[in-house]
């Protein structure tokens, strides 16, 4: 009789973290879903291989004409992601961060994103890592701002994840440099990302940035700096 009721209890606490597990504010949820949408729209119109249709599909959502989607593209761009930064941050004041927990996956990560292409990045890294640490976030992403954020910086990032491609003009010709920021831990920055949650080196994570032909090349600090000032 003792086990029966032991039983009996372990399956109704169960039950009831199964019904909290799965109880998230959808409305928010719809949101944010909306808001990812938004960020995205734009960038995926900047991708070489984006179709006529995808073009004609974001004119009539937004009513923009076709010069805002050639030569103004980058103008609306930034404006879209004034407005979601803008709504995000009421969001994070009324709830927290909207973690898993209160909208699900993927919407967890609307906020992170839309963060990640602004300017207040060092304002709610904290935030951020809290998220990440209490794992309402996947911690990989945090280690993607923490290392945006020390590339603005200009210092030394820790995971890899940061790339910048420079065009500078050298004996009067014009030249692109891609490069990966420098790394403080170079010797263990595979170690870091995989514990932090990223599957590929950073060698395999550099070409999937600039290409398969792209030669990982290690910079020190002052030689990404000083190609930077040469742009």
């Amino acid at each position: 009789m003792k086990y029966l009721f032991i039983a009996f209890f372990f399956s109704i606490t169960m039950n009831g973290q199964k019904i909290q597990k799965i109880k998230i504010n959808v409305e928010l949820k719809n949101e944010l879903a909306q808001i990812d949408r938004d960020d995205q729209m734009f960038r995926e119109l900047m991708q070489p291989n984006v179709s006529p249709e995808q073009i004609e599909n974001v004119m009539k959502e937004k009513n923009l004409t076709k010069e805002d989607v050639t030569v103004g593209l980058s103008k609306i761009m930034n404006k879209q992601d004034e407005e979601n930064l803008v709504k995000i941050e009421k969001i994070i004041k009324k709830y927290g961060y909207p973690g898993k927990t209160l909208v699900g996956e993927p919407e967890n990560k609307t906020a992170w994103l839309v963060i990640q292409h602004s300017p207040k990045i060092d304002q709610y890294l904290p935030i951020i890592k809290k998220a990440a640490d209490t794992e309402e976030l996947p911690f990989r992403l945090y280690a993607m701002m923490l290392d945006r954020q020390l590339m603005q910086e200009n210092k030394e990032q820790i995971y890899g994840t940061q790339g910048a491609s420079f065009f500078i003009t050298k004996n009067r010709k014009k030249e692109t440099i891609s490069l990966i920021w420098p790394i403080k831990d170079f010797d263990n920055v595979n170690k870091l990302r995989k514990e932090a949650g990223f599957n590929e080196t950073i060698e395999e994570y550099s070409k999937g940035l600039f290409g398969n032909d792209f030669i990982f090349k290690r910079y020190t600090l002052e030689e990404a700096l000083k190609i930077q000032n040469q742009k």
